[in-house]
C-alpha cells in the first residue's frame, strides 16, 4: 500500500459514529492514515462509496463498457453509483431518423441489466441533448422550432423509457458555445438563444411525474468548475434560467483536469473552484462532479512533457490533483456527488501513457486510490 511494505505499516482502531447513526469500527493505518477496512457487523475492506457516504458525497464511476468482468463489476460496485445510459450515444444508436441501431441497443441493454441485476441502483444517464454526439441528420436537415420540439420530446421520453432503474438524467450536456465553433447546435440555432434548454427539462420533468419517476435533472459542462473556465459564465446564466422556473436538481462539473499551462491547478483551479461551487450553493443548486478526470492534453502546450514523465512522477501528480478536487468537495458542504470518468486503466489510454485512473489496468489501487480514501476519512472529522 503506498509503496510500504508489509512491516512498516502500523495498524490502530478507531471507534466511529456514522453520519446515519451508526457505530462501527476502522482499521487504520496509522503511518499513512489510510482507513483501511471498517468493522460493523462484520470486517468488509474500505471502499470510496462506504466514504464518500459518511461526507455525504456519492461517489460514482462511468461504466460505458460492453461487458464487465466479475472482478469489474466488484470495483463498480464498490463505488456505488454508475453512468451508463441505454441509447446515451445519440449518434451512435439513432443513425436514420427514426431508425435505430438494434445490434448496439441490444448490446447496451445487456450491459445495463448487468449492472441492475449485480445491484447497481444509482445510475446517472448521460446524455439527452449533447450538441458533440448528435446524429448526422439532425445537423444536414433543416428542421422548423416545432419540428425540433418533437425530436427533442421524442428522444427524452426514449432515453427514461430504456433506462427503467435510473435516477438520474444529464439533459443538455455542453451547449452551443459562441466562442467555440466546434459545437454546432441547431436546437440553439432554431430557438436564437438557450431557451430550448429550458423546453427539455420542462419535457423531462413532466414525463418523469407522468411515469412516477423521480428523477432528478442535470445540467453539465466542461471547464466550468473555476470562476474563469470557458464555460462558466455560460453555466451559471443557463443554470440560473433553469433554476428561477424550478426545473433543475444539479448543475454538472465535468472537471476534467488538464495541465493547459504549467501549474494551472495549482494557481487557477484550486484557489478559484471554491467560489464557483460557493455561487451554486447561494443560488441554492446543488453540483455533481460528473466526470473527474486528469488527462493532459493532446493539445496542450505541456503535452511532450507529460507524455515523457516517469509513472511515479505522474502518479504523484495525480494523487495531489485528486486530494485537492475532494478536499474543496467536502468542504465546500455543496458538492453531493463525484464521478470518476474511467473506471480502471485499462479503459482510459491516451497514445503510450496509461496511468489515469485510481485502478492499474488490472483493476488493483494505485497510491491515487488510497489518496482518495484518507481524504474522505479525514473529511468525517
Amino acid at each position: 500500500m503506498m509503496g510500504l511494505l508489509r512491516d512498516q505499516v502500523e495498524l490502530v482502531y478507531v471507534e466511529h459514529t456514522g453520519i446515519d447513526g451508526q457505530q462501527f469500527v476502522v482499521m487504520l493505518d496509522s503511518t499513512t492514515g489510510v482507513p483501511l477496512a471498517v468493522y460493523a457487523d462484520e470486517w468488509e475492506k474500505s471502499t470510496l462509496g462506504f466514504w464518500g457516504k459518511q461526507v455525504g458525497i456519492e461517489i460514482g464511476t462511468d461504466a460505458y463498457f460492453a461487458s464487465p468482468s466479475s472482478d469489474e463489476m466488484k470495483l463498480i460496485l464498490s463505488f456505488g453509483r454508475a453512468t451508463f445510459g441505454v441509447g446515451g450515444n445519440w449518434k451512435g444508436i439513432e443513425p436514420r431518423q427514426n431508425e435505430y441501431n438494434m445490434g448496439e441497443l441490444k448490446s447496451q441493454e445487456k450491459a445495463y441489466n448487468a449492472l441492475i441485476r449485480n445491484g447497481v441502483n444509482d445510475i446517472i444517464i448521460h446524455a439527452a441533448i449533447f450538441p458533440g454526439d448528435l446524429p448526422d441528420w439532425l445537423h444536414s436537415n433543416t428542421f422548423s422550432q416545432d419540428e425540433l420540439r418533437e425530436i427533442m420530446k421524442k428522444r427524452i421520453q426514449f432515453l427514461i423509457d430504456k433506462n427503467p432503474h435510473a435516477t438520474f438524467l444529464v439533459v443538455v450536456n455542453e451547449p452551443y458555445q459562441a466562442d467555440n465553433p466546434g459545437r454546432k447546435d441547431p436546437f440553439y440555432d432554431a430557438w436564437g438563444g438557450y431557451e430550448y434548454i429550458v423546453e427539455a427539462f420542462q419535457i423531462a420533468k413532466a414525463y418523469s411525474e407522468s411515469q412516477n419517476r423521480d428523477i432528478k435533472l442535470i445540467y453539465n459542462d466542461s471547464d466550468n468548475h473555476y470562476a474563469i473556465g470557458s464555460t462558466s459564465n455560460i453555466s451559471r446564466q443557463i443554470v440560473r434560467m433553469l433554476h428561477e422556473k424550478g426545473l433543475i436538481d444539479y448543475v454538472g462539473m465535468q472537471t476534467h483536469i488538464g495541465e493547459w499551462r504549467e501549474r494551472a491547478f495549482d494557481e487557477l483551479m484550486i484557489p478559484q473552484m471554491p467560489q464557483e461551487i460557493e455561487f451554486y450553493k447561494q443560488l441554492g443548486v446543488p453540483v455533481l462532479i460528473t466526470e473527474l478526470s486528469y488527462q493532459p492534453d493532446s493539445n496542450s502546450v505541456l503535452s511532450d512533457y507529460k507524455m515523457t514523465i516517469s509513472q511515479d512522477e505522474f502518479e504523484r501528480n495525480l494523487s495531489h490533483v485528486y486530494e485537492a478536487v475532494f478536499r474543496i468537495a467536502i468542504e465546500s458542504g455543496n458538492v453531493h456527488g463525484v464521478t470518476f470518468w474511467g473506471l480502471t486503466d485499462k479503459y482510459y489510454k491516451l497514445d503510450n501513457v496509461n496511468w489515469y485512473g485510481i485502478f492499474d489496468e488490472y483493476g488493483q489501487p494505485k497510491q491515487s486510490y488510497y489518496i482518495v480514501l484518507r481524504t474522505l476519512y479525514e473529511g468525517m472529522k
